[in-house]
């Protein structure tokens, strides 16, 4: 009976993919929320304390990421069911929403080793400094904005289908079963 806690059953999503699904959204509303207070208020003291997390975050965000990409395929056959168009409009938001999450870190690394600065999180080197290519960063720095806005309206638009879809409108318990409870 244990297992089936940490696992996802058609009745409701595991502890396992709950704990990912919530702390991720922390952390990525942390990730968006400093860059998009950096954009509207600038490098403030505060703000830039706030920003300095945001590489170590990234990376540990890359793994935690990629840890639940791999622990929802692995639930796939366990999953509550999705029927119809909005289900598989559902699916395609979500694919996306994973897509962009693992495209931001990566293209984060690819930003930090383009600049030629050394990466070491938690003091375990992933590449040495070398020579920089500015103009490719500054390209690769661009697109991690953009997306970075993109992944943020993609989460709105999440969180409001959850809040008004599923709980005011359909009333299907979706939300209730990835906070723990059952149908």
């Amino acid at each position: 009976m244990l297992r089936q806690q940490w696992r996802d059953t058609p009745d409701r999503y595991g502890s396992i993919s709950r704990w990912l699904h919530w702390g991720i959204g922390v952390l990525l509303l942390w990730q968006l929320g400093g860059m998009a207070t950096r954009a509207l208020v600038g490098p403030e003291a505060w703000v830039q304390l706030w920003i300095s997390t945001h590489r170590p975050l990234g990376t540990l965000l890359m793994g935690l990421i990629a840890l639940r990409a791999s622990w929802a395929l692995f639930n796939l056959p366990r999953r509550p069911p999705h029927r119809g168009l909005l289900a598989r409009l559902a699916a395609c938001s979500h694919l996306l929403l994973y897509l962009l999450m693992l495209a931001m870190p990566a293209l984060g690394l690819y930003m930090t080793w383009l600049s030629g600065q050394p990466f070491a999180p938690l003091g375990i080197p992933l590449f040495k400094g070398g020579s920089s290519h500015v103009d490719q960063m500054l390209l690769a720095r661009q697109w991690h904005a953009w997306l970075g806005w993109t992944l943020l309206a993609l989460i709105i638009g999440h969180a409001g289908m959850a809040l008004l879809w599923h709980a005011l409108v359909r009333r299907d318990g979706t939300l209730g079963r990835m906070a723990g409870r059952g149908r």
